[in-house]
């Protein structure tokens, strides 16, 4: 029965399905899905005791499926990249709690016993990035503009899921660099932080942002709100997997972050149209 229990959460979890009077709370998969239970159970167990409501968790399958699904309003509650998160909020009225605090920037890593000592260094080469819809991707690209290289001519880009994915590819020595956020190395496993090495970092944008459906009632989305401030205010200071990647939610979504981020809502809305 316990395997039972555990093969239906996962059922649960890949599908947003849920039972009534339950809230979802959808998570971004920029993880493999067991990182990320890990990662948010803490959470969603302090928020369903909080607001005397059951919470579970969902994801989707891939970044992209989880974008049109936020776009058809299924989750009340998600998680989400932030360039990702403002397009859903424009587009299909999801409501900002909260925002992450600090900010999140992309960094190119390099075996650490590598040659290799400049973004330059790679042409010819190969490097994993994540999702190309990804603001992490997008910060990449950036980067690789700066150095003064192209994807298609220059080198060649070998796109995953999950970001650890993308990291682990270089370990195996499947590619000579890769692309994550930089919240994203931080929880990876001692194997990979231990045999990586930054080689270049991108310009910081704001981190993920918190969003709740139309559909609730602004006292529920209050409660929320409230609940999950609460939830960071007790787990200060605790070694847990949300504070070692500095996602703590507990800042509002501002004007200024709408600035920072429209220029990449844009590039993402281009790509769904190319698809």
């Amino acid at each position: 029965m316990r395997h039972k229990g555990w093969y239906v959460a996962w059922l649960l979890f890949w599908s947003g399905l849920s039972p009534a009077g339950e809230l979802t709370l959808a998570v971004e998969p920029f993880l493999t899905p067991r990182s990320l239970v890990a990662a948010f159970q803490p959470l969603r167990d302090s928020l369903s005791e909080q607001i005397n409501q059951p919470v579970v968790l969902v994801t989707a399958k891939n970044y992209e499926e989880y974008l049109n699904r936020l776009l058809r309003g299924e989750f009340d509650l998600a998680i989400v990249g932030p360039h990702s998160g403002l397009m859903v909020v424009e587009r299909a009225g999801y409501i900002p709690l909260l925002r992450a605090a600090g900010g999140l920037k992309a960094v190119l890593l390099v075996r650490r016993d590598a040659s290799i000592q400049t973004p330059r260094d790679l042409v010819g080469q190969t490097v994993s990035f994540p999702h190309a819809m990804t603001i992490t991707a997008m910060l990449g690209q950036e980067l690789l503009e700066q150095a003064g290289l192209e994807d298609v001519r220059d080198l060649t880009l070998r796109y995953n899921e999950f970001q650890n994915t993308a990291a682990m590819m270089l370990l195996r020595k499947e590619v000579a660099a890769a692309l994550v956020s930089d919240l994203a190395l931080l929880p990876m496993s001692d194997e990979i932080k231990q045999g990586v090495r930054v080689l270049a970092s991108s310009k910081q944008v704001p981190p993920m942002v918190l969003l709740a459906n139309k559909q609730l009632d602004v006292e529920t989305r209050t409660r929320i709100g409230q609940a999950v401030i609460h939830f960071e205010m007790q787990e200060a200071g605790r070694d847990h997997f949300l504070s070692r990647i500095g996602i703590n939610f507990n800042h509002p979504f501002t004007d200024q972050d709408r600035k920072a981020l429209l220029p990449y809502v844009e590039k993402l809305e281009r790509q769904r149209e190319q698809r």
